[in-house]
């Protein structure tokens, strides 16, 4: 049995996914159901999360909601900061500051999973503690609309935390330049691993205070800015149509250590997480660089949608080829970086050459360890030894950036994510375009990385910190061509 069964027993009904086996709707639904009828309702109004801005009724509402929960979880940790609905027990899921990240999944394949069930769960203690079961956390588009809401710079209010800047205006992270080529990668791990390294570690980094840090989560702009990662996947799952994959490993992966709205411990599948916008809540629909937004599917569209993301697709890290540049390195703040490669780029003629390239050239980057600091970017140049911090992202060699997360004097954690070794991606393949194009690459031509540390407030806090690289090399995977794309 593969399709959502109801009938009139409560809480205990359950479905069965292919791939993830036997979910209780209540864990999706969020709610106690009454018969079939009450399930479908629900589930049509289900909690909208809306984006963040000013001049909506609707927004203000949901922040007055917000401003409740926060002062009545605050309200639980004062009471007893064991009490896990609280904002002091629920924070420490993730991370405490200065002691490091517990159970949160960075640079994994449950990046994106693992925050989803994450919001969902705290979700619903805010809807509980206020007693509005219509509750959906709003989102913060920094794309969109890069300046934090000033419902969270009153030094007065509960939702204000000191933080080093307000704004990710100009900033090239949360730029459709950037955005819009990682939207379009169809790879549903390679999208993750691009998402999280830019724009998601950016602004934690660039916003800083305690939300660039392990202990992030005590700052109430952390669910909103998760809500966006979240809205960033639900957009290109559900409203472009990219397929999650069908990966049993990955589907079956299962977490305990989330508690439902009464503080019980509960358990979630990385499976369950991707079935959640569909029943759990809804996301106002908002642009993201070019893809715009989308009206709600009507309901006879509905079930193939259900259809297509219960289904996944057999989608995995196939990397055709590895060229190593550095195994190992040192780097200084102030010092550049070059990784250079044995390949020619005639190794990549095919890849170049076609119309529409079949492959993909992304730069890979490991650190065997995090810098003591996280305030400052890394820009990737290509076949461009001069590039230094004052290099523009203008420039032609430019590839991409990333940004390191939560590196406040130690990331050693705890429970199942105990250490954090970031790789990160950034796709190469236009600039190498570019470059051609130009004539400034020739076939004999021999490929080059430089990796410039960029501070994010005109200084390093630390210029005499070292970046232990683990590996950089090239890799080559497949494009997937989506054929539900119209």
């Amino acid at each position: 049995m593969e399709q959502l069964e109801f009938s009139s027993q409560g809480l205990n009904r359950r479905l069965f996914i292919k791939g993830m086996g036997w979910i209780t709707v209540g864990l999706l639904a969020g709610v106690a159901l009454g018969g079939c009828e009450s399930c479908i309702e629900q589930i049509r109004n289900r909690p909208i999360r809306r984006r963040l801005r000013s001049g909506s009724a609707e927004v203000d509402a949901v922040l007055e909601t917000y401003r409740e929960a926060i002062t009545l979880i605050k309200a639980l940790s004062a009471a007893d900061a064991a009490d896990p609905r609280g904002l002091v027990a629920q924070a420490a899921i993730h991370g405490t500051s200065g002691s490091g990240f517990n159970y949160c999944q960075h640079g994994t394949d449950h990046f994106f999973s693992w925050h989803r069930a994450y919001l969902v769960w705290f979700e619903r203690i805010c809807q509980k503690v206020t007693g509005d079961e219509s509750f959906g956390l709003p989102y913060w588009n920094w794309n969109q609309d890069p300046a934090i809401h000033p419902a969270f710079l009153d030094p007065a209010s509960v939702l204000y935390m000191p933080r080093n800047n307000t704004t990710m205006a100009g900033l090239y992270p949360v730029s459709d330049d950037a955005l819009n080529p990682i939207f379009s990668d169809t790879n549903f791990f390679t999208f993750s691993s691009q998402l999280e390294g830019t724009p998601h570690n950016s602004v934690h980094s660039f916003i800083g205070g305690s939300f660039g840090g392990a202990g992030s989560a005590m700052d109430p702009i952390f669910w909103m800015h998760h809500c966006m990662v979240d809205y960033c996947w639900t957009k290109w799952n559900l409203e472009l149509n990219n397929n999650n994959t069908n990966d049993s490993g990955w589907l079956n992966e299962n977490w305990t250590h989330f508690y439902d709205a009464d503080g019980n411990p509960t358990e979630t599948t990385a499976g369950a997480t991707t079935l959640m916008p569909l029943f759990s809540y809804q996301y106002e629909s908002s642009a993201i660089g070019n893809n715009p937004a989308t009206e709600e599917p009507a309901r006879s569209d509905f079930k193939k949608l259900e259809d297509r993301v219960r289904k996944g697709a057999d989608i995995k890290l196939d990397i055709k080829q590895r060229i190593p540049l550095a195994d190992t390195a040192m780097i200084g703040m102030r010092q550049p970086f070059t990784a250079r490669s044995s390949a020619k780029v005639s190794e990549f003629t095919r890849i170049l050459n076609i119309e529409k390239a079949s492959d993909t050239i992304f730069a890979s980057i490991g650190f065997a360890s995090l810098p003591p600091a996280s305030d400052f970017f890394v820009r990737v140049f290509v076949n461009y030894a001069a590039a230094d911090v004052n290099t523009p992202i203008g420039d032609p060699h430019f590839a991409g950036s990333f940004a390191f997360f939560g590196t406040d004097g130690g990331h050693q954690g705890h429970g199942d994510h105990d250490h954090h070794q970031p790789k990160f991606l950034v796709n190469i393949t236009p600039t190498i375009e570019r470059l051609r194009s130009r004539g400034e690459l020739q076939d004999s031509s021999e490929l080059t990385i430089h990796l410039v540390s960029v501070p994010n407030s005109g200084q390093f806090s630390n210029p005499d910190a070292v970046l232990r690289l683990n590996k950089v090399e090239l890799i080559v995977t497949p494009v997937i061509v989506n054929t539900q794309k119209n």
